[in-house]
């Protein structure tokens, strides 16, 4: 398994409100990110900090695929309204307890 790690930060306060967005992501969407090359795709939480983990084997090909299809501009579109923005990977804080908000697999798998 070959992995891509992103850091993201919530808006204050928005923290529920994400969770609730990721239970259940967008059916086009979900393909879409099959068809790209993820293999997976969980998204773990600790207070305002989201730690993405991406199995695939080329995140980079993974973005060019996806970028500009109607499916992920409505989703980051919903996101932009959540998240601050994204961090560079070395500045994630220790992560006290961390939850799963959302997981490709289990999603699939319901």
């Amino acid at each position: 398994m070959r992995a891509a790690v992103l850091h993201s930060v919530l808006i204050s306060g928005r923290e529920e409100d994400y969770d609730r967005e990721h239970r259940e992501i967008p059916a086009d969407l979900l393909a879409l990110l099959r068809s790209a090359g993820v293999r997976d795709w969980a998204i773990w939480r600790d207070g305002r900090d989201l730690l993405h983990v991406i199995d695939t084997d080329d995140y980079e090909a993974v973005a060019e695929r996806i970028a500009g299809h109607p499916a992920d501009v409505r989703w980051q579109e919903q996101m932009a309204e959540l998240v601050e923005g994204f961090r560079e990977v070395d500045a994630i804080p220790p992560l006290r307890a961390p939850r799963l908000v959302w997981s490709m697999r289990e999603q699939e798998e319901r």
